[in-house]
């Protein structure tokens, strides 16, 4: 019996899914190692950009395998196969970062999440719920687990607009 050969998918989605986690594991260095928040415009500019780029190529890239054709169906399994591989693997890098790399981000935030309380005068039960809310939302595993959604959620977005403008049905014989 014959090997089979991976398929353009397969190929596609574990390159750029690879592409794409080194990208967001480059960028949480770069956001961790200069002290950027991680919520600044340029960040979410860069980031919409380069995801763009990455699933947009990736979809090209396999209509150009598929000899110029492309329906709505492969472009958002490919994106979203592009998604997936990138979420997991970026994911695991982000419980990883959270845990031990930045183990401190968790405190910060739940420090500013304090000093703005006290400047409201929230009562005592109502600042112990909202820091436990705090805590919970900036966990290592919650931070894992958005990193991997986000992933999800741009992918399907991206592959459905790259589609429906590369979209090119085969013809019917």
């Amino acid at each position: 019996m014959e090997p089979q050969k991976p398929t353009p998918l397969k190929n596609i989605a574990y390159s750029f899914g690879g592409i794409l986690a080194i990208y967001s594991m480059a960028l949480l260095v770069f956001i961790y190692s200069f002290e950027i928040k991680q919520q600044h415009w340029s960040i979410s500019l860069v980031n919409i950009l380069s995801y763009v780029l990455i699933f947009g190529y990736a979809i090209q890239l396999f209509k150009q395998k598929n000899k110029g054709f492309l329906s709505m169906q492969e472009a958002l399994k490919t994106g979203l196969a592009v998604a997936v591989i990138g979420g997991l693997l970026s994911a695991i890098y982000a419980f990883f970062h959270y845990s031990f790399v930045d183990a401190g981000y968790q405190t910060a935030i739940l420090e500013d999440s304090l000093a703005q309380m006290e400047k409201q005068n929230l009562s005592e039960v109502d600042k112990e719920n909202a820091l436990e809310f705090t805590k919970l939302l900036t966990s290592p595993f919650f931070m894992g687990t958005i990193t991997l959604l986000q992933n999800l959620f741009f992918g399907f977005i991206i592959s459905l607009v790259v589609g429906l403008a590369l979209k090119k049905e085969k013809p019917n014989n």
